[in-house]
This record gives C-alpha cells, structure tokens and sequence, in this order.
C-alpha cells in the first residue's frame, strides 16, 4: 500500500486514530476491572467493610466506562471509519470523489480506473491484512495458551481456591481474549481467501467485461467488507508500519507476474 519513492498520503487515517486511543484506554480499563474483580473477595479482611463498598463503588463505574467506550467506538467510531476507507477504495477505484479526503499512493497497480482496479485494490487490501493479521495472531496465540494454563492450573486445584478458578475461567473466557482471539482467526482466514479468489482472477485474466469476471470482483470485494464489518477488529498500525517495506515488494513483485495491467 505505499510506494517507497515517494510520499504517501491517507487522510482517511485520521478516523482511526481515536479509535486507537479509545482502544488504549480500555485495555487498561479491562486489566483494572480484572484486578479489582479479583481483590474483591479478600477486601474485607483487608481493608474492612468501609473500604470494600468503596472498591465495589470504583469497580461499578470504570465497569460503566467500559461498557460506554466499547459501545461508542464499536457502533460509531470503527463503523464510520470503515466507511470512509471503503469510499476512499471505491474512489480510487473508479476515478469518482467520494469524499473530501485524499490519498496519494495507497494503491498501487497500473490499471485505469475500473472493475479490474477495484479488484486489484481489493486484492492488496486483502494481501496487506492476511499478512498483518497473521503477525498479530502469533501473538494472540501465545498468549492464548498461557491463559489457558493458568486456567487449567487453576482448574486442578479447584476445591482449595474456587474464588480463583472463577476469576482466571471469567477473564480467559471474556470477550477482551478468547473471542477476540477466535474473531481474528476467522478474519483472517476470510482475508486468505478473498485474496486467492482475487490471484486466481487475475492468473487466468478473466476480461473486465465478462459477467464472470464482474462477478468475481465483486463477490471478492463484498467478502472483504463483509469480513471486516463482522469481526469489528482493527489490525495493528504498529505491525502494518513493520511489514509495509517488505509487503509492497512483495505486491509489486505479484503485479508482474501476473501481468496485471
């Protein structure tokens, strides 16, 4: 997505970058909530009655701020700016302003503007998150199998401390691991897959006018939205910055051998 010689612009990014932060401050909100949740039980013969209802009182409301981050940014932040980035791709792809914000080098293929570019710019995009969502779910999974451990760990000596066994089950099995792990293994599992119905489009040089090739582009491009619109992730900025020298190599280097121009 970026071309090294020269500057790349994407305005669009901007509607992102709060939902990063919002991301941020949650994460350290799930861990608060986690370690009050966990102190609860033993705040009585640590700090009495009086401290443990103010605790009780604190763990409520960054409970509450949670839950009012989560629902802000998951039901207006993520989805308008997916669909300022979805108007930036068709823009580019068919040569018609969507919007008012601009972007220079953020797709790169030599086609005119046309179905055949919508489908290459959604083939990059689909190259692009496969391979940032693999980096990000090495991660995942490590920490995924620590969890899983202590849970089992947890588990084995259930009868002489059930006040942990439930903390370590509630945590692992929380929307914030083990179904945002999940989620972002069928994301991109479906991001592989639009990307090779896209390779084989563009190897066989299905013609921009045939209904098979229409078709074909726009399934793959549906799918790739879809596939974002229902996992509600946002891959790693910090992974795609990594990954971007070698990515657009790796893109131009696919942009001729399958001749698409």
């Amino acid at each position: 997505m970026n071309n090294t010689g020269n500057q790349r612009v994407d305005e669009v990014s901007q509607y992102y970058a709060p939902i990063k932060k919002l991301g941020t401050i949650n994460v350290v909100l799930f861990w608060s909530n986690a370690a009050l949740s966990l102190a609860m039980p033993y705040s009585v013969s640590i700090i009495g009655k009086a401290g443990t209802d103010i605790l009780q009182v604190i763990f409520l409301v960054l409970v509450l701020a949670y839950f009012s981050i989560s629902q802000v940014s998951s039901l207006y932040l993520v989805p308008r700016a997916e669909l300022m980035r979805r108007k930036q791709l068709l823009s580019d792809s068919f040569g018609v302003p969507l919007s008012d914000d601009h972007t220079s080098l953020y797709y790169n293929n030599s086609f005119s503007p046309s179905l055949q570019r919508l489908g290459a710019n959604t083939m990059e995009n689909a190259l692009f998150s496969k391979e940032i969502a693999s980096t990000m779910l090495g991660r995942k999974r490590v920490i995924i199998f620590g969890y899983l451990i202590a849970w089992l760990f947890a588990f084995s000596l259930r009868h002489d401390n059930l006040e942990l066994l439930a903390w370590i089950t509630q945590l692992v099995f929380s929307g914030e691991i083990l179904a945002e792990w999940l989620k972002l293994e069928i994301l991109r599992f479906r991001y592989e897959r639009t990307y090779d119905e896209l390779y084989s489009h563009f190897l066989h040089k299905l013609g921009q006018d045939s209904p098979h090739a229409t078709a074909n582009v726009l399934n793959a491009f549906v799918n790739y939205e879809a596939a974002k619109s229902t996992a509600g992730i946002l891959l790693s900025t910090d992974d795609f910055e990594k990954l971007n020298p070698i990515l657009s190599k790796r893109w131009k280097q696919i942009c001729q051998e399958l001749d698409m121009k």
